[in-house]
């Protein structure tokens, strides 16, 4: 059976739940599946030859989002824009499940040893990084080790709290050069355990971060 064929016919068992009930669910999932129909019957009418199945979900995701705005008949500059911004939301946040995962509240809770509700207090209070996705609270898997938190999180988040979410995250996850000449991921350094010069040197780079994001 073709990928096409195969598509159709979820939609078919979709629309079929559809009239029994649950519309929620199931009408999002039938317009989707057309949306996925329409963006595959294009590419093979255009004979695209890239090989899908070595692309993480997310970045599959962001394909569909860029390519069904630019489908659209009724889409406009704007929209192919904000389609695009999303597709790259997309690809950022599949980048940073592959490089330390992602946890919910409940997962996170699990780590540190603490309610739910003690997490939400942190991500409130600036004292965890995490990315609103939805009505979710995504949030990355650099800041916690086998005992919960990693060492001077919280004092680094502290300097960086009025930069984004996403470039917090990014700051995390970029090389730092130390005084010997090495560059490991910051997150990795206060992992490990950072010594005193190298907490200077990230607290400098911190508070350059910040003034040029600013910027």
């Amino acid at each position: 059976m073709s990928t096409n064929a195969s598509v159709h016919e979820a939609i078919v068992n979709l629309e079929d739940r559809l009239q029994k009930g649950s519309q929620n669910s199931a009408a999002t999932a039938v317009r989707l599946l057309k949306i996925m129909t329409s963006v595959v019957e294009s590419w093979d009418k255009e004979h695209f030859v890239e090989d899908t199945s070595s692309l993480t979900d997310y970045e599959l995701l962001a394909k569909f989002v860029i390519r069904g705005a630019e489908d659209s008949p009724s889409s406009s500059r704007e929209k192919r824009k904000v389609s695009r911004r999303i597709a790259a939301r997309a690809r950022f946040i599949g980048k940073i499940n592959e490089i330390c995962g992602l946890y919910k509240a409940k997962q996170a809770a699990d780590i540190m040893g603490v309610s739910r509700q003690t997490v939400h207090n942190h991500i409130a209070n600036r004292k965890l990084v995490a990315i609103k996705e939805g009505n979710d609270n995504l949030i990355p898997g650099f800041q916690f080790d086998e005992k919960g938190k990693i060492p001077h999180l919280e004092e680094v988040i502290g300097i960086l709290k009025n930069v984004s979410q996403e470039a917090k995250c990014s700051f995390f996850l970029n090389p730092i050069h130390m005084k010997d000449g090495s560059e490991p991921l910051l997150y990795e350094v206060l992992k490990r355990g950072a010594k005193e010069e190298e907490m200077e040197i990230i607290k400098r780079e911190a508070k350059l971060f910040l003034t040029n994001d600013a910027s």
